[in-house]
């Protein structure tokens, strides 16, 4: 998760994804500060959790950029993962829904990029997306998916198995030569989804897991939406508790 701007969407996010993973083995989170501000920071320096590595970064090296360097520095075939979920500082989700998209992952051999679907609100991100369909996987269990048509799923948080990472992208997870050129210009900020769907899409496939829902707090203008009064209930549980999950006592 790479973080820079707009400190709300940022907070709620982190309390989320903290209060999840605190409750799950072998689950940890890479918080990459893309040169953040001041406050962002400052929330930043109350985590407290053994369940997250942290990297600051000297400058805005972009989304892209910032994640490639990561692996590239980190990550090798002694301690790669299991799944590499990748996630925005503006997604909100349930731990049931979290759960069930690593297991989609770990099982769905012929497809390589699983989101969850998303809340279709003013910004929902999700295009081209079918009606859900069946699926068997290698464990004979089936999963509902909603196939993608010509496109990719959205970076919002969307997972690959650590094989996938290996053997097909060669540790690097946004290929700048499998941009669309319209992000040519502007390669570390721009495209993640499209180059990791280019990089793939020849020998996987691409689906949202159906019955899940994941919800976009920002436009792609930057402007933050209301939340849904169904989503009410639970930030308020994450924002009363934030003293407990930042120092990762939360259960």
């Amino acid at each position: 998760m790479v973080v820079h701007y707009n400190f709300e969407c940022v907070r709620l996010t982190l309390l989320n994804i903290l209060s999840i993973i605190d409750q799950l083995e072998d689950t940890y989170l890479i918080l990459i500060n893309s040169k953040a501000n001041s406050k962002i920071i400052n929330f930043l320096d109350k985590i407290q959790s053994k369940k997250v590595d942290r990297i600051d970064l000297p400058i805005n090296f972009g989304f892209n950029d910032s994640i490639n360097h990561y692996i590239k520095d980190f990550i090798n075939e002694e301690n790669l993962p299991k799944t590499v979920v990748q996630m925005g500082s503006d997604i909100l989700f349930v731990k049931d829904d979290f759960t069930k998209l690593i297991d989609a992952i770990c099982h769905l051999k012929k497809y390589g990029t699983l989101s969850l679907s998303y809340e279709n609100n003013s910004c929902n991100p999700e295009r081209n997306a079918l009606k859900p369909k069946s699926v068997k996987a290698e464990n004979d269990k089936l999963y509902e998916l909603r196939h993608t048509f010509l496109c990719p799923v959205p970076g919002g948080i969307m997972g690959i198995r650590g094989e996938i990472l290996k053997n097909d992208l060669k540790f690097q997870f946004f290929d700048p030569k499998k941009l669309p050129k319209r992000y040519w210009r502007v390669a570390a900020l721009g495209g993640a989804d499209a180059s990791l769907y280019n990089s793939l899409k020849w020998k996987y496939k691409t689906a949202f897991l159906a019955n899940t829902k994941a919800l976009h707090m920002k436009t792609r203008s930057g402007d933050v939406i209301d939340l849904p009064e169904s989503w009410n209930t639970y930030v308020n549980n994450l924002v009363k508790n934030e003293d407990k999950i930042l120092s990762s006592v939360f259960q």
